[in-house]
């Protein structure tokens, strides 16, 4: 298994497409084929991921996403006390 298409190195490494594309934009290796395809090594994207820890999903320590919106736990409760009343009961 050397050279993978896109969706193989996604299947291989449990990532999705646009993951792929993303690590692409920073530096992720692949090999161009033609004027669209790319092929990737799949030792070579492994190693390039272990030297390139992905900060994706990660929040700032401090950082508080629902202290942006005021309204934010109103919302949330709300949503919650909906939700409840939509499910079925077992």
């Amino acid at each position: 298994m050397s050279d993978l298409t896109r969706q193989q190195l996604c299947a291989a490494l449990a990532i999705s497409e646009s993951t792929v594309r993303r690590l692409e934009a920073d530096g992720l290796p692949f090999t161009p084929v033609g004027s669209r395809s790319k092929r990737y090594n799949l030792e070579e994207c492994k190693s390039w991921l272990k030297a390139n820890q992905c900060q994706s999903g990660k929040t700032p320590t401090g950082v508080s996403t629902s202290g942006s919106w005021p309204g934010a736990k109103e919302f949330t409760e709300s949503f919650r006390k909906v939700r409840l009343r939509a499910m079925p009961s077992a």
